[in-house]
């Protein structure tokens, strides 16, 4: 049942191709206990897969909300180094929608409903999110590089698109077929 999986500490991360990775997430209008008890669950969740972005598809729930939190090494998360505001800031985003973008930016990507597998996007570099935070107050989130590319690819698992649907036909192909899948 989708509720009890709401209350869980740690939820279970759902592989591709379930049927929810590919299905739209509804609004959420209800903000209460509920809703942060399970975006922090999501949070733990994400934290122990070593992930950096988790939607609510990802663990079987088809409401509109997803965390980010991208931790700061100096390696494998700046570039050249370079801390950003977005490094080490934890993000429980609900009901969002990119209004802005622009730039290409071009990124080695994985997913956590894709163990092990990663392939080439290209996404926008800069994106302008509107969205709520999980008492229901409008936000506005501005995100570049890494950040904006975590924002489109969980905005993407929200809107029931995975991230393979961005790569060549033949990586796309490949994947699916590693996979078994159709």
């Amino acid at each position: 049942m989708v509720e009890d999986n709401m209350t869980q500490e740690q939820l279970k991360i759902v592989t591709w191709p379930a049927p929810v990775l590919e299905t739209r997430a509804e609004e959420i209008t209800v903000f209460d206990d509920g809703l942060r008890a399970f975006g922090e669950a999501m949070h733990a969740t994400m934290r122990t897969a070593h992930g950096i972005g988790l939607a609510a598809n990802q663990v079987g729930v088809l409401k509109r909300i997803l965390v980010i939190e991208i931790p700061w090494d100096g390696k494998r998360y700046g570039k050249n180094g370079e801390r950003r505001a977005w490094h080490d800031q934890r993000y429980t985003i609900v009901n969002p929608e990119i209004v802005e973008q622009e730039g290409v930016i071009t990124f080695n990507e994985g997913c956590l409903s894709f163990p092990e597998l990663f392939g080439e996007v290209e996404r926008a570099r800069r994106v302008l999110v509107k969205a709520q935070d999980v008492d229901g107050k409008a936000q506005v989130i501005e995100g570049d590089n890494l950040f904006a590319v975590c924002l489109q690819h969980e905005i993407d698992h929200l809107n029931g698109i995975v991230f393979i649907n961005h790569m060549t036909k033949l990586r796309a192909d490949a994947i699916r077929q590693k996979l078994g899948a159709p």
